[in-house]
């Protein structure tokens, strides 16, 4: 299963469902714990919890059924005792700048997404149907990703 085709065409079509079921059920991972932590709503915090077993057993599936090739990297912490994941963009051994650099890229990520209303692929979702405010959003989040990368790149060389 070596064929670009193959896993061109895989992507493509798990991309697909997976955009027709977000647009269907509203799934947004930041829109559900911001209604959970204000308002004790919890229809959104459903699908991050589903999201989130969903992954763990699928996960375990494909590593169960030889699919996935290095399955003793999951979860990473365990196997690695809280050192960066090589092929990170973090290029440091210094845990404190790899933690760091992380939670300021969460916490980034997090608060700009509150302030547009969701999380990127539900920005992603109201981009297609033509909100205006979620197209600058993903044209921000695309110019600022190479740049992010570059700045935790010099950070992790210090």
């Amino acid at each position: 299963m070596e064929s670009v085709w193959f896993w061109s065409l895989t992507t493509l079509v798990v991309g697909l469902i997976v955009g027709y079921l977000a647009q269907k059920s509203g799934f947004c991972s930041i829109g559900g714990w911001r209604d959970f932590i204000l308002f004790r709503d919890t229809h959104l915090i459903k699908g991050v919890v589903g999201f989130i077993i969903g992954g763990v057993v699928g996960f375990s599936l494909l590593a169960l059924l030889g699919a996935i090739y290095y399955p003793s990297q999951f979860p990473w912490t365990y196997f690695n005792g809280l050192k960066t994941i090589s092929g990170s963009l973090v290029k440091t051994n210094n845990l404190t700048t790899a933690w760091i650099t992380a939670i300021i890229g969460g916490i980034g990520v997090g608060f700009f997404s509150v302030l547009s209303g969701g999380c990127p692929l539900r920005n992603a979702v109201m981009a297609s149907e033509g909100n205006k405010s979620s197209i600058w959003y993903l044209i921000g989040f695309a110019l600022m990703a190479p740049i992010a990368v570059y700045v935790f790149y010099l950070i992790g060389t210090i």
